[in-house]
């Protein structure tokens, strides 16, 4: 049997599963906060990026927490719903948040990064800590705490943030999401329920931003701005992930142009399920001027991925009965950051690079008239995760 006649199976016996899972459970915003199991490997993540086109700038950050797998010395255990953590390795922390900062005069992507204590760590809904996963007709509402460092609060009517590491601090407000789908639905669509190594969310493709500011103590510079009527508005893209650990390759990116309001997202990679490696992708494209809406995923579509981790290029060619788009991307080699950290079984290791300055062109074309939609979006968010980084490993490794 062929490689491609494996990986042809693999994907059957993928959307099969996810078919017989679905049946029993429905989709849910998951950008609300999950409860974790008793034992891991488990982590829950977000993720948010700020794209100021007026500056011609862009701040992001991201945090999370594994629960790693037991073993090791490592214990857990559950009580009252709270769960104890060991105690985090210095070389293997289970805790961390980055800002990721790009100025108008970066030449590359900045990355501080803090490593914390989870008992200093709290999510919670209603006041509480979490005690039921998201459903898919509750609008997500909850707060992230960390110490001083970490203060993250969504609700449905828009969500603000404040995170500082060292002499790094990014702050802002943003209004209601403009979600993936109706009803919560996410990338994933109903295929959410297989129970993959990672789950991937877009909670909001281009919320506006009413203020932001990013400060850095140390050079004393400071970048302020937000929407206003005398320019394009400011906007934040915001995710969440979570699963057991971040797969061993992909290529993800995003982007929005909000002079022609025209957005996209994707993930692709490889995925080990049910003894096969499976290449997958989950994307949108989205210009309601035109009325284009395309989203896919390995149920409802069939994908090509080329990309060059040393080069900075990446190019996704994806369509199903309804659409067809190619997204093709290209950043600066220099333009990416040292290597950031991701979730793993065991806690958080060094596993991706991305860029803030990349350049996507989009085109949507149409079996019987051409060219439908062609877009140009700069100032795209690109990233390579773990084989798909240059020569398959961190930059100076």
């Amino acid at each position: 049997m062929t490689s491609a006649q494996q990986t042809k199976i693999g994907l059957v016996v993928f959307i099969v599963a996810a078919g017989i899972l679905s049946m029993h459970q429905t989709a849910g915003n998951n950008m609300d906060p999950h409860v974790y199991p008793p034992y891991g490997p488990f982590f829950e993540g977000w993720y948010l990026r700020v794209i100021d086109t007026n500056v011609n700038a862009s701040f992001g950050f991201l945090f999370g927490l594994v629960l790693p797998a037991a073993g090791e010395n490592i214990t857990t255990e559950m009580k009252s719903r709270s769960l104890i953590f060991p105690v985090p390795s210095e070389d293997i922390p289970l805790l961390c948040v980055s800002i990721l900062v790009n100025a108008a005069d970066a030449q590359k992507l900045g990355s501080p990064t803090g490593c914390f204590d989870p008992s200093d760590y709290s999510v919670l809904k209603d006041g509480k800590p979490v005690e039921q996963d998201p459903d898919d007709k509750t609008p997500p509402e909850f707060e992230v705490r960390l110490a001083s460092n970490l203060s993250y609060t969504v609700t449905p009517s828009g969500s603000n943030f404040s995170v500082r590491i060292g002499e790094h601090t990014f702050q802002g407000e943003t209004t209601s999401p403009v979600p993936w789908g109706p009803g919560g639905e996410g990338p994933e669509s109903w295929l959410e329920n297989l129970p993959l190594p990672i789950h991937w969310f877009v909670y909001s493709f281009r919320s506006t931003v009413t203020s932001y500011s990013y400060t850095n103590d140390a050079t004393r510079s400071v970048v302020k701005g937000g929407s206003t009527a005398a320019g394009p508005p400011v906007i934040a893209h915001m995710e969440k992930n979570w699963g057991q650990s971040f797969i061993e390759a992909w290529v993800w990116a995003e982007g929005v142009n909000p002079v022609t309001d025209v957005y996209f997202s994707f993930s692709s990679g490889l995925i080990k399920e049910y003894s096969f490696e499976i290449p997958a992708q989950l994307s949108g494209y989205r210009n309601p001027a035109k009325g284009i809406d395309c989203s896919f995923h390995p149920a409802n579509s069939e994908h090509t991925l080329i990309h060059d981790g040393c080069a900075g290029t990446a190019t996704l060619d994806v369509r199903s009965v309804e659409c067809h788009v190619v997204i093709q991307l290209s950043a600066a080699p220099s333009s990416f950051s040292s290597c950031l950290v991701t979730p793993q079984p065991d806690g958080f290791r060094p596993g991706c690079v991305e860029s803030y300055t990349a350049i996507a062109n989009v085109t949507v074309h149409e079996p019987l008239y051409g060219i439908k939609d062609s877009q140009i979006i700069p100032l795209s968010g690109l990233e390579f995760g773990g084989l798909y980084m240059c020569n398959g490993k961190c930059p100076g490794n």
